[in-house]
């Protein structure tokens, strides 16, 4: 399963927290370049799009992105 999340509400998220994406990608356990997927709007796992709402400090939810049954 797919997830595209928010771009502007995960960058949002990011720079109050002042994160860089290095550092919010570190938190995720992802790589830059999976978080730079992130945050152009591509589809990535959900696993993923679970992974970087928690290292933002926020639940999973359609504000922050929308499910995709096929990437």
């Amino acid at each position: 399963m797919y997830v595209v999340m928010n771009s502007e509400r995960v960058r949002s998220l990011r720079e109050e927290k002042g994160l860089t994406r290095r550092d919010l990608a570190a938190a995720a356990s992802v790589s830059e370049t999976t978080l730079r997927r992130v945050e152009r709007e591509e589809p990535v796992y959900f696993r993923t799009g679970r992974a970087v709402a928690k290292a933002l400090g926020v639940e999973p939810s359609p504000s922050l992105g929308r499910v995709l049954t096929r990437a």
